[in-house]
């Protein structure tokens, strides 16, 4: 008999809110209890458990739970199978997750031989459906068909869905747009119906591309082929030469003789006062501001015309000939005295770039010497033969810098921190509650003074450090209370903050912890071994707008008021007074904007990265008047599907914001961000701090910002006012995609968090 033929048979019992047998009434009959877990998103599918006496399949029972019912219900499930009249005191027990309805796809099952003697069980069902659509993220040869479940566009893609033009794979069926009519079309940013670049094919419609090409500048409507050539310094009408047809050149006659001075030449457009267009037919004066060049007088060694036969010096054979000193060449010249010729070149000298002004030049075997001949313009940033500096982009590192405890080589002495007494180095924590691979942990954050530390990720996982020497303790959902730790660290703590995924957190003064996390969920822990989380609420809703996901949150104490700023995907800002209301102060509405991440130094200046959907505007913005007012602000990016990821603000005028693909922007204090190279090797950003020690503003490290990544290459980026530094190595085993990091201001403390239990400190003994 199949398992749809048995639904109609009497179900198995279930333990929940209803009146049901005591458990040891239940537990004398003979039964097994089975806990189910199962991803937590997963709302709109069916789980179906069978159940079979071990000795006779045909004595059977069933239960299924369908979306109805998991939309009310969290994880886990608790059913127990009691023994019947009749049955063996073993069963067999099939546990089936369907996608959407139970005759649909299956995405995992679960079997197992049980007791029926008090016996307890638990099995895990992996069914993640992230955007509520019904169905469920592919996993491998298992899963179900979503073919994106969790990513931005995640909502417009699932089976059977309608194909648009949107350059997104609607239908799952591997193809962006497929059965479209499409033509060739050309990138037109500036809007004036000539495009440039390569021709592409896209369906329509499409704002920003036409079927013409051929535009020189596409970022000037004004600037087309179509256009009109006028004299202004433009190439108008796209034919390759700028201001054709016109005379620009204009000369002055300084001593009025009708003949203009060559060297007195000014391109432009407009005529300057007391310029003239050189005569027709006329030569240039060979001296228009002396008497003595006049056609007739004696020639003599000295650079000048003075017969005004259009040769200077003729008789002083070799003159102007080239000639070379060591790799500067010249020609050969008159001498002071006007009576011979010698070479005009004195010998090179050499200059190395210094990038970040320190006085010592780049000091790498790649950094090559620029050769500078009398005359020559000294490159910008170069100093004259000095260059020993191993880290040019960092101001604080060069030969005989002061070592600072910072992780970081400062007098490019090779060795890290030698001379002081730093407290360790930076390495990987190994603490009994951090290190299993089921600790995704997503958040890190410090007390004011470095103490408590407190990390949290997905599952409820939420660990703290209250000070140095101390290891970390438990208060994670789910972590098993037995064996006990053998490193000397305290047991579980029983009080954990439930089953949340948090994702962000802000200790305040007194060493508490907010969080926030997905779904919306936020809470604090005060670290009492005694007391639970509380209060776990979620913010309060736009509408018919679920509670959306935490993706930033910072904090503030002022006058005996607590006020936590969070932002979240939705685009909202949203502030939760401790004891008080939860207020949404800033909502741009639904699809509009995704927020990820938030900083401040005060409650009138709150800043926010993200970015709009499908646009390139909105990526990082301001918050003013305690988050009322939003001053948007403009930052460059490779795409519009490229969003910020964090932000951080070093000071009232200085922050750093990452984001994906690798991009990194600065802010000065105005509303525009300014973008950095892109570093080779690096994958989507996911936090940033800035090094700022406000107590010295003019300390070489302030403005230096350090950064993680999703890539598995183990670095600590470092991006300096100058460039990107020198990265630190993390520990062996750091390949693993880092999720956050905190520092003090001035560095000389920070951790790093990750997947699978990787959690990193310096300085560490």
């Amino acid at each position: 008999m199949s398992l749809w033929a048995r639904w109609g048979v009497m179900g198995l019992v279930l333990l929940g809110g209803c009146t049901v047998p005591s458990i040891d009434e239940i537990m004398a009959e003979g039964s097994a209890s089975i806990e189910i877990n199962y991803t937590p998103s997963f709302k709109a599918g069916c789980i179906v458990m069978l159940a079979e006496d071990g000795a006779n399949a045909a004595n059977f029972v069933v239960q299924r739970f369908t979306g109805g019912e998991l939309t009310r219900q969290e994880p886990p499930l608790v059913w127990r199978v009691v023994r019947r009249e009749g049955w063996s005191s073993r069963a067999k027990v099939n546990i089936t997750a369907y996608e959407r309805a139970c005759n649909e796809k299956e995405v995992d099952r679960a079997e197992l031989d049980v007791e029926l003697s008090a016996k307890k069980y638990t099995v895990s069902l992996v069914t993640p459906d992230e955007d509520g659509d019904g169905y469920v993220a592919k996993n491998g040869d298992k899963g179900g068909t979503d073919c994106d479940d969790s990513g931005p566009n995640a909502a417009k893609m699932f089976p059977g869905n309608v194909e648009v033009c949107d350059d997104i794979d609607n239908n799952c069926v591997g193809g962006v747009d497929e059965g479209l009519p499409k033509e060739t079309l050309y990138r037109d940013a500036d809007g004036d119906g000539m495009g440039t670049g390569e021709a592409v094919q896209r369906c329509l419609p499409v704002m920003g591309w036409s079927r013409r090409t051929g535009d020189c500048n596409d970022s000037n409507r004004e600037i087309n082929p179509d256009a009109q050539e006028v004299c202004d310094e433009v190439d108008n009408n796209c034919v390759g030469g700028v201001d054709e047809g016109f005379d620009k050149n204009w000369y002055v006659d300084a001593d009025g003789d009708g003949a203009v001075s060559e060297a007195s030449l000014v391109v432009q457009c407009q005529r300057p006062a007391g310029y003239m267009h050189r005569p027709p037919n006329l030569a240039f004066d060979c001296r228009d501001d002396q008497a003595f060049n006049t056609p007739g007088k004696t020639e003599i060694c000295d650079n000048r015309d003075n017969n005004c036969d259009g040769v200077a010096d003729e008789g002083f054979t070799g003159k102007g000939d080239s000639c070379t000193n060591q790799t500067c060449t010249g020609t050969m010249v008159c001498t002071q005295a006007g009576t011979a010729l010698e070479c005009s070149a004195k010998p090179p000298k050499l200059f190395y770039p210094d990038a970040d002004a320190d006085g010592d030049g780049d000091g790498s075997s790649s950094a090559a010497a620029a050769t500078v001949c009398e005359g020559q313009t000294i490159p910008q940033g170069h100093v004259e033969n000095l260059h020993t500096d191993c880290d040019d982009a960092d101001p604080s590192t060069k030969p005989g810098a002061p070592e600072l405890c910072d992780a970081i080589d400062n007098n490019c002495d090779g060795v890290t921190d030698d001379g002081l007494v730093c407290n360790g180095t930076l390495k990987r924590v190994y603490d009994y509650h951090l290190t299993s691979a089921n600790q995704g942990w997503k958040t890190v954050s410090m007390g004011a003074n470095g103490y408590p530390v407190w990390i949290a990720g997905t599952g409820g996982k939420l660990a703290v450090k209250r000070g140095p020497g101390q290891r970390f303790e438990s208060f994670s959902f789910g972590d098993p209370v037995e064996p006990a730790p053998v490193d000397g660290s305290l047991p579980v703590h029983a009080q954990n903050c439930g089953n949340h995924d948090w994702m962000v957190s802000w200790v305040d003064s007194q060493g508490r912890v907010f969080l926030g996390g997905l779904g919306g969920w936020i809470t604090l822990h005060n670290g009492d071994p005694n007391l639970y989380c509380g209060p776990g609420t979620t913010p309060p809703r736009t509408g018919n707008t679920p509670s959306l996901d935490i993706t930033g949150m910072v904090g503030f104490e002022v006058g005996g008021a607590t006020h936590i700023y969070m932002t979240d995907v939705g685009g909202r800002l949203i502030r939760w007074t401790l004891g008080g209301p939860i207020t949404v102060l800033s909502d741009p509405g639904a699809g509009a904007v995704e927020l990820y991440g938030l900083h401040g130094l005060t409650e009138n200046l709150l800043l926010a990265a993200g970015g709009t959907v499908g646009g390139t505007a909105g990526r990082l913005r301001a918050y003013t008047g305690g988050g009322t007012t939003v001053v948007p602000h403009t930052a460059s990016a490779l795409a519009s599907s490229d969003f910020a990821t964090a932000v951080w603000m070093g000071a009232e005028d200085r922050a750093c914001a990452v984001g994906e693909a690798g991009q990194a922007w600065r802010w000065d204090g105005g509303t525009t961000w300014t973008r950095g190279a892109l570093p080779a090797g690096t994958d989507d950003f996911s936090s940033v701090v800035m090094r700022y020690d406000r107590a010295n503003p003019l300390s070489p490290v302030n403005g230096q910002c350090y950064m993680v990544d999703l890539n598995s290459s183990r670095k600590l980026r470092r991006w300096t006012p100058f460039g990107w530094a020198k990265g630190m190595e993390l520990p062996t085993f750091a390949n693993r995609p880092m999720r956050d990091i905190a520092m003090n201001p001035t560095g000389s403390e920070f951790w790093i968090v990750g997947d699978e239990g990787r959690v990193y400190h310096y300085p560490e003994p």
